[in-house]
């Protein structure tokens, strides 16, 4: 395929570049670079597409193919982030920041002059709520950049049309699974023991005892579903790559799942972060 020719995204056939219409399939390629560019959802069209994406994969990944953005993926990342940060917040409230704990600012107030007292476990949350989630999707914003632009690539070599922004939208719905997954950890560190309030503990005490929950029957029950909500995001990743790219089923597979299948191993099992 030259400059001066397209590839129509219904029938794959190879059509010159100032064609409006396929000749082919009748599809319309002039309407489709203009959704493709200028399409961009609100926050309800969003998680509409979200739902649809896992209820009806091919039907909205042809739509994705389409109408390409990238605003859906970066809110279920920060929604992923928020989730983490808050996941952090009750490890916190769980191990040790009681609900007396509090700061005087400042800490030698003198009489008659203006103090301020702050429960500790209020700040904690504010930092988790508004700070932590914003850091942590930064993070997760570079490297799902840079992943996606190889992931992209490696797909290329496979036989993907996928673009490198229909990646990245791929990428970001099927984290839905993943964020859906990070929500259900929240839970499962409320119903786990609680240190003794108003104890001194040392961070040994406290690093056994978060080894003693991490190894409990609770928090594997977690990694095993955390590792089947790893499982439908490279099945529903595949499915849309497969639809947006026009490859084959195996070859959509081989390039989300080899990726993804190393990001597990190192994050989940080679001890790079913790599981927990």
């Amino acid at each position: 395929m030259s400059e001066s020719t397209q590839k129509c995204p219904s029938c794959s056939e190879t059509v010159p570049l100032e064609y409006s219409v396929c000749p082919f399939c009748g599809f319309g390629l002039l309407e489709y670079e203009l959704r493709k560019f200028s399409f961009k959802p609100s926050l309800k069209e969003v998680f509409i597409r979200l739902y649809n994406f896992f209820r009806h994969p091919f039907r909205t990944s042809e739509e994705i193919a389409v109408a390409t953005e990238t605003k859906g993926a970066n809110i279920i990342l920060l929604l992923l982030s928020l989730f983490l940060s808050l996941r952090f917040f009750v490890v916190l409230m769980k191990f040790g920041i009681g609900f007396d704990t509090i700061i005087q600012i400042p800490a030698n107030p003198e009489p008659d002059k203006w103090s301020m007292i702050i429960p500790i476990n209020l700040l904690v949350f504010f930092v988790a709520l508004l700070l932590m989630p914003l850091v942590i999707w930064l993070m997760f914003k570079v490297f799902i950049f840079i992943t996606t632009w190889f992931m992209a690539k490696f797909a290329a070599m496979l036989g993907s049309d996928a673009t490198t922004k229909q990646f990245r939208s791929i990428i970001g719905y099927s984290l839905g699974a993943i964020t859906a997954g990070e929500l259900l950890g929240i839970l499962f560190m409320l119903f786990i023991d609680n240190l003794e309030a108003g104890t001194s503990y040392t961070f040994s005490d406290f690093s056994n005892h978060m080894a003693t929950v991490s190894n409990g029957v609770g928090m594997w029950i977690y990694r095993v579903i955390m590792l089947l909500l790893w499982l439908a995001f490279i099945v529903y990743s595949s499915i849309a790559l497969r639809t947006i790219g026009k490859m084959a089923w195996v070859n959509a597979f081989v390039a989300i799942a080899v990726p993804i299948a190393l990001f597990v191993y190192f994050f989940y099992f080679a001890g790079l972060l913790p599981a927990a």
